[in-house]
């Protein structure tokens, strides 16, 4: 049995966006962007705060070297950023979703580079802090010169000057765990809610900047 050509129906695309939707899309995102990237500085601040320093002796003569214990602070230092990082672009990122009139591609895109951009705001921001928030009154101690030297002689304590050194951050390739997180975030609710148009509501109404 034949039907005829009639009988089909193509259904109408569903979350395909007209450019000027696309478009209108622009200033709103431009907007959070601008938000996002600067609230980066509260970013560096927390990690200026809570990453640890690395302490290290001075001799007399001038002769410095970091303690034995101190030696995992670096990449601890720089874990803590990747963290505070990812975290702050997940969190980004489901905020940016709620913004259900503007839902698509722009606010992705627009998500993932404010939040890259808004890390090297924090990165920059948190190393200049690390100096000023760190305390870094020298302490005088004995070194035990056996252990000092790297010799079985002993003898009298060697007299030296502990002093924390601020933390840095390792690598600054560990900002791009905050648009990584952005992204995620982002597609990770698309994925849950499974409508092809993302349920993306008309924008002609007044919204609250967060709102659904």
């Amino acid at each position: 049995m034949t039907l005829p050509a009639e009988e089909f129906v193509a259904e109408e695309p569903r979350g395909v966006l007209a450019r000027s939707e696309l478009v209108g899309d622009l200033r709103p995102t431009a907007l959070t962007m601008v938000v996002v990237a600067l609230s980066g500085v509260l970013l560096g601040l927390l990690w200026a705060l809570v990453a640890p320093g690395q302490a290290t002796v001075t001799t007399a003569s001038g002769a410095s070297s970091a303690l034995a214990s101190e030696s995992d602070h670096v990449f601890d230092a720089t874990a803590i950023f990747f963290l505070l990082a990812t975290a702050y672009g997940v969190v980004v990122g489901v905020l940016a979703w709620r913004r259900a009139d503007r839902r698509g591609p722009v606010m992705l895109l627009g998500s993932a580079v404010a939040t890259t951009a808004g890390a090297w705001i924090a990165a920059t921001v948190g190393t200049a802090l690390a100096g000023p928030l760190t305390d870094r009154s020298p302490i005088g101690v004995l070194l035990d010169r056996a252990e000092a030297t790297g010799s079985a002689i002993a003898g009298a304590p060697i007299p030296a000057t502990l002093v924390t050194v601020p933390a840095t951050i390792g690598s600054f390739w560990t900002v791009l765990g905050a648009g990584l997180g952005a992204v995620l975030a982002y597609l990770l609710c698309a994925i849950a809610l499974g409508e092809d148009d993302m349920g993306r509501t008309p924008g002609d109404q007044p919204r609250s900047p967060w709102g659904p």
